[in-house]
């Protein structure tokens, strides 16, 4: 991939991250502009070696910022869409005595 693909890749993680942090649109859709401003402001560089550094900065940026558990739309593979058919704690699986005394008197009945 080259230089220009780096920078898109970059920013577009940048904005995936940042819906990990702010939730709320509002305060998404001000940080997604505060990111757009500070790559806008480095789009003429045309001296490689400093469009790199630039990169280079921003990817470490990027990792020392990146959210340890990012968000994820509840209808991906893992998000939260799913947990409804997760089977029970099994702590929650154990009978009361009045269920286990019903349950030995259902089972003589056959």
């Amino acid at each position: 991939m080259g230089h220009r693909g780096a920078v898109m890749t970059l920013y577009r993680r940048s904005l995936q991250h940042a819906r990990s942090w702010a939730i709320e649109t509002d305060l998404y859709r001000k940080w997604g502009c505060q990111i757009r401003e500070r790559f806008d402001a480095n789009k003429d560089e045309f001296n490689y070696l400093k469009a790199s550094a630039l990169l280079k900065a921003g990817e470490a940026e990027f990792a020392a910022n990146a959210h340890p558990d990012r968000y994820k739309p509840c209808t991906a593979l893992d998000g939260s869409k799913w947990e409804r058919n997760m089977h029970p704690p099994v702590e929650t699986l154990a009978m009361t005595a009045t269920e286990e005394s019903w349950y030995n008197d259902k089972s003589n009945w056959s």
